[in-house]
This record gives structure tokens, C-alpha cells and sequence, in this order.
């Protein structure tokens, strides 16, 4: 049932944009709806669940309302309809491909297991705490040896020079390792339930929220950092708490601090969702669409040098192959830094079928993640792993304003230490077989 309504909005939404653009937007924001309803079951896919939310944030409602509008972003002017059609033909294409690689699951949900099994030994409590939390202080205090980087996250005005690695190490991972450390702690209070235990959870808290003054980094901050916790809280049970989540983070929660972090420093002015520059992705790939409708495939080349952004540009892999670099597309936006999700990205390399294989590629791979996210596993690096990547999935799909890649990475790293410090820092227990005398 979930497969032909699918697939059935898909052709909807395709022939209504041919009609008007705005109208093939608003029969995704429909579709995203549905598919979320068909999710609340436990064991379905905790990734299309992030996905249709992210789907109904950023490239449905948002576009259809700005479409309608003649909205205008970055000086760009109004554009116009074919090319709007073109954007939205990407996005049903990528949707495809996701939805392609899930062909022949079962949607019903996993048997649950009336033996108990063998017990799987609790961690430890007293020193991976403190091991959490001295980590968590140091990453903390990491913060202030450069704090020129965790006010200026895009460099400072008038000077290009911006080394990406020092941002990372003096500003993304110590926020991250923070915020994913609160996680741990709080997941490790909520089992043990001891008055330590969320002394340490609530401690880590206050240091999250001191950490986390973005500059335009806040919605990767707080979705990479603390959606973990969330969908370990609300994955397999209270699905539209999820989901609704999601969507406040991104479309209020987000732009708020923005506007509160960098406001002073950009002049930067609150609008509400969706007319906000924060939801013009599908706006920005229309406008690029509509000045280069026949790019020269990359075959792979941006591709590649998009998954490396987050390197120093002396670095970067084909740094001579930059779609975003052309004149036609230079001369018609006021900003350089312009963000495309990554769908659009394998359209650059490989047309039409770019998007199909993109969607098909990142379905495949969030299956297996979809496997080891379990509110029941214990709490290990890769269990923490597998729920950072899903929450990456957001403003990786956004696309690389500043780059998922510097958030992705130093949040694996971060969830990989607080998950050996919490569940791997004390051996198992063996128990002594009892003692049976022998009968001669």
C-alpha cells in the first residue's frame, strides 16, 4: 500500500508541475504526509522517516509557497516556470531512487523476542561518566583558545583565506563532542536513573547550550549534535514527535538562532517559513538550472571535489571543475558560497540518471544503518555511529552551506568516544559455573 501510493504521487506531482510548478511542490508536501503516516508502525525505517520529514521542510512547502509568490532570492530575479519544472524533476528523481532501493522490504515490523536471551552486562557508572564529562570540559574549554573561529564561521569580510581543518578542530568537533557526550550522558541517566547520573546528564546540558552559539552553523549544530538523542528517544515509538521535531528544528528553530548568533555581525534579519533565505534550495537549483540547462557532465569530477569541500581549496580534488564557478552562474547571484543539494550535484555528472543513482546509493547504504539503530542496543560507538549518519542525512540532503562533511566527521568522532568510554570501559563479568558433584 505504501509502494503504490507512492509511486502514484510521484506521477501526480510530475504531471501537476508540468501544469503549474507550485503544484507539483504542494502534491510532494501531500506525498511527504502520507509516507510519514505509513511509518508509525515500529520497525519500519527510521531513514524514511528523517527523509520524508526533510522532504516536507525544505523541498516542498517552502518552494511551492515561494513559487507562488514570485519570490526573489539573491538578486536572481523571477524565475521562470520550465526551469522550476526542471528542479522539481530532480527531486522526484532522487525520491525514486530512495524509494527504488527499499523494493521488496517488508514493511512489518521485526518479531519481537520472547526469550530473554543472554544478558548483555550494563555499563559502568562511575568512570565512564567522569570520562564523558572530563571530555566534554575539555572539548569545552577548547572553544575559547580560538574564539575568533566560533564567532567568524565564514571568514572574515574581505579576506578569502579561510583554513576549513582549523575550523574543525578549533570550533565544529569541540561543539560536537559536547553536544554528542550530553547524549551519551543523558541516555546512560536515563537507564540508571541514579541522581549522579543526571547531575552529569544536566551538567553536560548547560555546557551544550553555552557551546552551541553558531554562527549560520545552527541547525548542523543542533541536528547532528542532539538529534541523536531524539531518535533514540522517539525512533521506533513516537514517530510524528519525530518527525515534527525535525521540522520545528529546521524551520524555527534554526533560523532563530541565526538570527540571534550572526544578526549583529551580518545584519542579518528574520523572515518567516518559508520565505526565508534558509529554504531557497530548490529556488537556488532552478536559477542555476535556468543559466547553464546544458552543464558539460563532470562524469563524476564535481561529484568528487563536492565530498572534499570540506578540505582547504588548494586540496579539494578537480577544483578546476566548479559548476558554481561559471560566469553565467557568478554574475546573476550575490553570494559565492551557495549551497546545492547533493542530488543536484550527480545531475552536474550524470544527467538525468545522476539523481536516480544518487537516491539509490544513499537508500542502499542508510538500510544497513536502519538495522543498528535500535532504542534497546546498548550504547556503543557504533550504535551512537549509525545514529549521528542518520542525523547528518539533514543538512547533508540541504546541501554543503558551510559542508556537512566537517559536522558528519567530527561527530562520528565525537559518538565514537563516548560510546567506547560508556559501554566498552569495563569487561564483561564471567560467572562462575555452579559446582555439581559427581555421582559415582
Amino acid at each position: 500500500m505504501r509502494a503504490l501510493s507512492f509511486w502514484s504521487g510521484i506521477a501526480i506531482a510530475f504531471l501537476c508541475g508540468s501544469l503549474e510548478p507550485a503544484w507539483g511542490y504542494a502534491v510532494v508536501c501531500a506525498l511527504s504526509l502520507v509516507q510519514l503516516s505509513m511509518l508509525r508502525a515500529p520497525g519500519a525505517s527510521v531513514f524514511l522517516l528523517i527523509h520524508y520529514a526533510t522532504i516536507l521542510t525544505y523541498f516542498s512547502v517552502a518552494p511551492a509557497m515561494q513559487i507562488a509568490a514570485d519570490v526573489s532570492f539573491w538578486d536572481t530575479g523571477v524565475i521562470g516556470p520550465v526551469a522550476h519544472m526542471q528542479a522539481l524533476t530532480l527531486l522526484l528523481l532522487y525520491m525514486a531512487g530512495v524509494e527504488a532501493a527499499r523494493l521488496g522490504l517488508s514493511d512489518a515490523p521485526a518479531p519481537v523476542r520472547t526469550d530473554p536471551g543472554p544478558q548483555v552486562p550494563s555499563a559502568g557508572v562511575a568512570h565512564p561518566a567522569l570520562l564523558l564529562l572530563s571530555g566534554a570540559i575539555s572539548a569545552f574549554a577548547s572553544l575559547f583558545i580560538r574564539p575568533d573561529l566560533n564567532f567568524i564561521a565564514r571568514g572574515i569580510p574581505g579576506i578569502e583565506d579561510n583554513v576549513p581543518v582549523d575550523f574543525i578542530v578549533y570550533s565544529t568537533l569541540p561543539k560536537l563532542i559536547v553536544l554528542v557526550c550530553f547524549v551519551a550522558l543523558a541516555i546512560h541517566a536515563m537507564r540508571r536513573g541514579t541522581f549522579w547520573s543526571w547531575c552529569a546528564a544536566g551538567l553536560a546540558l548547560a555546557m551544550a547550550a553555552f557551546a552551541a552559539n553558531p554562527v549560520n552553523t545552527a541547525r548542523q549544530v543542533l541536528l547532528i549534535g542532539l538529534l541523536p538523542l531524539f531518535i533514540h528517544l522517539f525512533g521506533r515509538g513516537w514517530r510524528w514527535t519525530l518527525a515534527l521535531l525535525i521540522f520545528g528544528a529546521i524551520a524555527a528553530l534554526g533560523p532563530v538562532l541565526n538570527l540571534v548568533s550572526r544578526g549583529s555581525i551580518w545584519g542579518e534579519t528574520l523572515t518567516t517559513f518559508p520565505y526565508s533565505p534558509d529554504f531557497d534550495a530548490m529556488y537556488v537549483v532552478a536559477g542555476i538550472l535556468e543559466r547553464a540547462s546544458e552543464p558539460e557532465l563532470g562524469w563524476g569530477r564535481y561529484l568528487l571535489s563536492a565530498f572534499s569541500f570540506f578540505l582547504p581549496r588548494e586540496l579539494k580534488l578537480f577544483p578546476e571543475f566548479d559548476p558554481l564557478g561559471w560566469p553565467a552562474i557568478l554574475g546573476n547571484f550575490s553570494q559565492a558560497n551557495l549551497s546545492l543539494p547533493p542530488f543536484t550535484t550527480a545531475y552536474f555528472d550524470f544527467g538525468l540518471a545522476g539523481p536516480v543513482m544518487f537516491g539509490l546509493a544513499i537508500s542502499a547504504g542508510f538500510r544497513v544503518l536502519d538495522r543498528m539503530v535500535d532504542p534497546r542496543a546498548a550504547l556503543s560507538g557504533s550504535y551512537l555511529c549509525a545514529l549521528v549518519l542518520l542525523a547528518a542525512y539533514v543538512p547533508f540532503l540541504r546541501g554543503p552551506i558551510l559542508g556537512w562533511g566537517p559536522f558528519a566527521a567530527s561527530g562520528l568522532i565525537a559518538a565514537l568516544l563516548a560510546g567506547l568510554l560508556s559501554s566498552r570501559f569495563r569487561p564483561a563479568r564471567r560467572r562462575a559455573a555452579p559446582y555439581t558433584p559427581r555421582v559415582a
